[in-house]
C-alpha cells in the first residue's frame, strides 16, 4: 500500500485506503470518501443511525441521504492543487523535452558538419602532402 501523504495533510481515506474521493466530514471530525459512507449506509435511510467506522460514534444520516453530509473543503482544495501542481509539473517536463529534443538534433546536425569539415581538412592535407612529396622528388632530381 502505498502512503499518500502530503506534507501534513492525510490525503488517503481511512476506510478504502485510497486518495479521497469527494472527501465528506462526518459530525465527530473524521473525512471519509463519499463512496465508502454510501457503501456503509447503503440500507439505510434518512434519519436512521449510522456509526464512523474509525471512532463508532454515531450520526443522524441528514435528510438527503449521505450526499447531505458537508464536504470537507480543506482536503478538498488540497488535492485540486495538488492535480494542478502535477498537471503544471507535466506541462513543465514536456517543453523541457522538446527542448531537449531540439538541442540533440542540433547536436547531430554541429557533429555532422565538423565531420564534413574534418573530411574535408584531410583531403587538403592529403593533396598537400602528395604536393609535397612531388615537390621534394623533383628537387632531389
Amino acid at each position: 500500500m502505498a502512503t499518500a501523504k502530503h506534507s501534513d495533510v492525510n490525503i488517503e481515506c481511512p476506510i478504502c485506503t485510497e486518495e479521497y474521493t469527494d472527501p465528506r466530514e462526518l459530525p465527530c471530525g473524521h473525512t471519509i470518501c463519499l463512496k465508502c459512507i454510501k457503501e456503509r449506509g447503503r440500507d439505510k435511510q434518512p434519519g436512521d443511525k449510522l456509526a464512523c467506522r474509525l471512532c463508532r460514534k454515531e450520526f443522524t444520516l441528514p435528510s438527503n441521504g449521505v450526499e447531505d453530509l458537508p464536504k470537507n473543503f480543506f482536503v478538498s482544495d488540497f488535492l485540486q492543487v495538488k492535480e494542478l501542481s502535477g498537471y503544471k509539473c507535466r506541462k513543465m517536463l514536456a517543453k523541457i523535452e522538446k527542448e531537449k529534443n531540439a538541442f540533440t538534433e542540433q547536436i547531430a546536425k554541429a557533429e555532422m558538419e565538423i565531420s564534413k569539415k574534418a573530411e574535408q581538412l584531410k583531403q587538403m592535407i592529403d593533396v598537400l602532402d602528395s604536393n609535397i612529396s612531388a615537390l621534394s622528388v623533383a628537387y632531389v632530381s
